[in-house]
């Protein structure tokens, strides 16, 4: 504490050398007022409950469990996609070997 009160008054002459007097003055009042809107702010609104707009817990459970099924599902079909990747592959490996012994068999004729 007595670290932060010396540290106060050094800002404070640094500033008194900085603007004028009355300037300083001045400005003290509205950065005091501000300081206590802010304060008046945070004391009035703390005991209320969320905005009128604010969602509602319910609804967001619901929605996170929602948002997680549907993760749940993408991850599920991506992998199944994978899986047709690799059938599709080996399908067109095999038609190609197919076609290859039908070609050969035509030349033999």
């Amino acid at each position: 504490m007595g670290r932060s009160l010396a540290d106060l008054f050094v800002l404070r002459a640094w500033l008194m050398e900085k603007v004028s007097p009355t300037a300083f003055w001045s400005i003290i009042p509205i950065i005091a007022a501000s300081i206590g809107g802010i304060f008046f702010v945070m004391i009035s609104h703390a005991s209320e409950g969320k905005h009128s707009e604010s969602a509602h817990e319910d609804d967001v459970s619901g929605l996170q469990v929602h948002v997680a099924q549907v993760a749940t599902k993408v991850d599920h079909n991506s992998r199944v996609l994978e899986e047709v990747k690799m059938d599709l592959r080996e399908l067109r490996i095999e038609q190609n070997n197919a076609n290859q012994r039908i070609l050969e068999a035509i030349g033999d004729r």
